[in-house]
């Protein structure tokens, strides 16, 4: 055990000493350790179904198609061409027919119309039905002819494509290389002078703004102004500014203020010296009826005097 001390603290710490036969065995094993890495799986390099990297499926080659919008671009052109046809055909045979005039001699006559009654007759299932499974044999035929109709396939009509082809080389063509050529080689020249020409236009027209010109003086030959006064548009009258008013209100209220200070401190004192008073008098009121009593003597110890000798 040893004792360690710093500065004004003091601790203790203890160190064994001692070691243990199992910390020097597990100490001997870490350092003859050594790193064995484990085999990879057969699988993963003999390349089987499960594992390993799947091979490569072969995809099958897309045929190429005319789409389908082509297609009905090409049924709507065949069909509005038969319609025009249809149309100019029709407009050829139509006549117009005028109704003829109705005879204006005949009066139109109302005429009841008659009404034909119900009769009774004597009821039978017998006249009605004469041979009831014959009736039957002919409603299962019915349908089942019906439902050997709605099972049959029957095929879309196919587009007509008269008047319409297809390329099928459907191939872009390539960009040619040609030589670089400026359409005018004189351009960039015919800029400079024309900016040369705009800059010499702007520089005269500055220089002529420099120029001093002198006006004639005119003010010198006439007479000098005189400003005179009109009654009807201006009127001297007397004005009070608000700040003014304000400062008066101000001073009036300021004053109030410190009257009724020095009211609230007169009549403070006032009440102090009333209450002084009151309580004197109580003071003496009391010391007059209270009876005096001494207090006893206490009693100490008595000390003997030694004589010196």
């Amino acid at each position: 055990n040893t004792v360690l001390s710093g500065g004004t603290t003091m601790f203790k710490a203890v160190v064994s000493t001692q070691s243990t036969g199992k910390e020097e065995k597990e100490f001997e094993q870490i350092k003859s350790y050594k790193f064995r890495a484990r085999p990879p799986p057969v699988s993963s390099y003999q390349g089987s179904s499960s594992t390993g990297v799947p091979k490569k499926k072969s995809r099958k080659v897309t045929k190429a198609k005319t789409p389908m919008a082509l297609k009905r671009k090409a049924v709507s052109r065949s069909a509005v061409s038969k319609a025009k046809n249809k149309g100019q055909a029709n407009n050829a045979i139509k006549r117009l027919k005028a109704l003829p005039l109705p005879d204006l001699k005949k009066v139109f006559e109302v005429t009841k119309a008659e009404m034909k009654l119900t009769q009774p007759e004597p009821f039978s299932f017998e006249t009605k039905y004469a041979k009831p499974n014959e009736v039957k044999e002919k409603l299962l035929k019915e349908t089942t002819e019906k439902e050997k109709k709605a099972r049959e396939f029957k095929a879309r009509p196919l587009y007509e494509t008269e008047g319409f082809k297809v390329d099928h080389n459907l191939s872009k063509t390539s960009t040619k290389i040609v030589p670089f050529n400026i359409s005018k080689p004189d351009a960039y020249h015919d800029k400079l002078k024309k900016l040369d020409q705009t800059i010499e236009k702007e520089n005269i027209e500055l220089q002529k703004k420099r120029e001093f010109k002198a006006q004639y003086p005119y003010v010198i030959f006439e007479e000098p102004f005189v400003p005179q006064k009109d009654s009807r548009y201006c009127k001297i009258e007397e004005f009070n500014l608000h700040s003014e008013k304000r400062g008066e209100e101000r001073k009036k209220f300021d004053e109030e203020l410190e009257e009724q200070r020095v009211m609230l401190e007169r009549e403070k004192e006032h009440d102090d010296k009333v209450k002084e008073a009151r309580e004197a008098k109580e003071v003496a009121e009391l010391r007059k009826k209270m009876v005096h009593r001494a207090n006893k003597i206490g009693e100490f110890k008595k000390q003997e005097y030694q004589e010196i000798s």
